[in-house]
């Protein structure tokens, strides 16, 4: 009688543990303030803040208003590599024309020893997805033994569209070094959403480089996958975007 008394406190005990104490639920969601066709055709300025990131994601990238650099958001932090390379931290009341966040939670995690450069990096991921038509969340943690990153300069208006602005880009290029590699991958049918497959940014340990991944050679290195099954995507309060003419303009891509 006595232990049966004391399985029951035991139950009594643990139940309102759980009542008290929920888990958290994982909000698999990446956020956009913008669509990506938006910018690709010259709508490069929002009233969207850096301060507001924080209410829709963790993990993430985009840029700044005038395309002012590239953006990488990790822990939480977000961070600036402007077209002299320098890393910095912006102010909250920075506006970015475009953003793509989420709360990262890895689902899927693989220790990679072997040297892949980016394609089959990419190569190697796919084959860890469940499907090609959801999004995902992708942390890339190591050595790399060879970064190419770019960053561009400030625009000025009126605004050209965004793959003129990179003719002018600046490429950096990086031996031996170790970071992270923030990425999204987006399906193909979302394109003008964002841009369909891997899009890469890339943080150094030390937080003095990064930028947008152009090439890669990764031999020692951790990779996480989040799997994405909601999208949430604001539109821009703008004139510019009120009146851009997307049907008529083919998006040059990254």
């Amino acid at each position: 009688m006595l232990a049966r008394k004391y399985s029951y406190i035991i139950i009594i005990v643990l139940l309102i543990t759980s009542l008290n104490y929920p888990q958290k639920k994982i909000n698999r969601t990446l956020y956009q303030s913008s669509p990506i066709i938006g910018l690709l055709n010259g709508v490069m300025n929002d009233s969207f803040t850096v301060g507001e990131i924080a209410k829709y994601g963790s993990f993430g990238l985009g840029t700044f208003n005038g395309v002012d650099g590239e953006m990488i958001i990790l822990d939480g932090k977000v961070y600036r590599v402007d077209n002299s390379g320098k890393v910095t931290m912006p102010g909250k009341l920075t506006r970015t024309p475009f953003v793509t966040s989420a709360f990262f939670h890895a689902d899927t995690v693989i220790a990679v020893k072997d040297s892949l450069n980016l394609n089959q990096l990419q190569e190697f991921i796919d084959k860890s997805l469940i499907s090609k038509n959801l999004i995902y969340a992708v942390k890339i943690t190591g050595r790399f033994k060879y970064i190419e990153s770019r960053s561009e300069a400030k625009q000025t208006q009126p605004y050209t569209n965004l793959a003129d602005v990179l003719k002018n880009q600046s490429v950096f290029k990086f031996n031996n070094i170790e970071g992270t590699l923030i990425g999204i991958k987006t399906p193909a049918y979302l394109q003008g959403a964002n841009a369909p497959g891997y899009h890469f940014h890339f943080l150094s340990k030390d937080k003095k480089s990064g930028g947008h991944i152009l090439n890669c050679v990764a031999e020692n290195i951790k990779i996480e996958i989040e799997t994405l099954n909601n999208l949430e995507l604001k539109l821009p309060a703008n004139k510019e975007f009120y009146n851009a003419e997307f049907d008529k303009k083919p998006a040059p891509g990254l």
